[in-house]
């Protein structure tokens, strides 16, 4: 009887040390479930970051940037949009004047410098660009004054243009010196709206410009990383690029096409859509328009075509290279149009001012082929 119950008890010890050991099992499972699951999310969001922020180097395509500088302590912020056009290896800064009127979602008009301040220009931008804004660098005016060098800037006002600053009207003219401490003072007073301050606006924003090309390298590449490292819409090496590209000296300033018109006693830039669209929409990475034109060259005049294409920029249609055209024997310049593309054909019978519409047979539907005749001349198109 006592080995019986020795040999029970020995049952019991055994099956509960079995039972004990099970759940050690279950629990190191569920810890290693729970590890598994982490380290995937882990990698997920390691992964996002890696798509969202995967480095494209700007000189190797189109690309748009709104840059805004300033906003901090008060400061009235200046906003920009840079634009590569990778074709033509050319960089352009275009400045945003504070009255530049935008529509919200609803269609009704609001002013740049409002929404700049709330920062919510992007949305706003690309509804006026029909175009993705592919980045976004956010600059204080200190990092501005950082990148210039921190010294003296030269300004060149081509244009005369007063502004009022520390509670007087100063008058600027032709080439004078500017404190670099002093950007934050007159790019803030510059962006208060009519001709004289956009002017300004352009012209202290190139001098800055113009003075960070010319700093020693190492320190500007010291600086270029400070600023990169804060970036928070950005990779670093993406902002690296943008901001070297931004001070290599090679970059045009000038405002966004647009015409200053005063309505109802109040002065106010309206936006050029044709301009905008030939200078900067075509420069976004993701343009793609409903229709295309295709010129070919039917005269054999040098340059001719490259001059049509100039001039259709302005459309919203795609513009494939020049071709030259089956001869060079076209007396009339013809506009062959697809089955929906009549309007589109019209459109740039308007714009060159010669050449007939035909219908295009054979032609894909929203395709317009423009066949240069000797009817038109590169001069008629200046």
């Amino acid at each position: 009887m006592a080995d019986r119950g020795e040999g029970y008890r020995a049952r019991r010890l055994a099956a509960r040390r079995s039972r004990r050991w099970g759940a050690y099992q279950h629990l190191a499972l569920y810890a290693l479930a729970a590890v598994v699951a982490f380290g995937a999310v882990l990698g997920a969001v390691h992964l996002a970051n890696a798509l969202r922020h995967h480095h494209v180097l700007p000189g190797k395509a189109s690309y748009l940037t709104l840059v805004t500088i300033g906003g901090q302590a008060g400061t009235r912020p200046t906003a920009a949009v840079l634009v590569h056009d990778a074709a033509q290896d050319r960089t352009t800064l275009y400045t945003l004047p504070t009255d530049l009127l935008l529509t919200d979602a609803n269609g009704e008009y609001v002013m740049a410098g409002d929404i700049a301040a709330e920062g919510g220009l992007k949305p706003y931008l690309e509804r006026l660009f029909h175009a993705h804004l592919s980045y976004r660098l956010d600059l204080t005016y200190a990092d501005l004054a950082r990148l210039a060098g921190g010294h003296d800037l030269w300004v060149t006002a081509s244009v005369p243009f007063s502004l009022q600053t520390g509670g007087a009207i100063r008058l600027f003219n032709g080439r004078f010196s500017l404190p670099a401490g002093q950007l934050a003072t007159v790019l803030s007073a510059a962006g208060k709206g009519n001709t004289d301050q956009a002017n300004a606006q352009d012209a202290f924003l190139s001098a800055a410009l113009s003075s960070a090309a010319l700093v020693p390298a190492q320190q500007r590449a010291a600086t270029i990383e400070q600023i990169a490292a804060r970036q928070h819409d950005l990779g670093k090496a993406d902002a690296r690029d943008l901001l070297a590209t931004l001070v290599s000296g090679r970059v045009t300033v000038t405002r966004v096409p647009s015409q200053g018109q005063v309505a109802e006693g109040q002065f106010a830039w309206r936006p050029d859509p044709a301009a905008i669209t030939a200078q900067i929409t075509r420069d976004a990475r993701d343009f793609h328009a409903p229709f295309t034109v295709a010129v070919e060259n039917g005269s054999g005049a040098i340059l001719v075509g490259a001059a049509v294409v100039d001039r259709l920029s302005g459309l919203n249609v795609n513009l494939p290279a020049v071709r030259n055209a089956a001869s060079f024997n076209y007396g009339v310049t013809q506009i062959l149009a697809g089955a929906k593309a009549f309007g589109v054909a019209n459109q740039v019978r308007g714009i060159l001012g010669h050449g007939v519409v035909l219908t295009g047979n054979g032609l894909p539907d929203t395709t317009v082929v423009v066949i240069v005749g000797k009817d038109l001349k590169a001069k008629d198109l200046q």
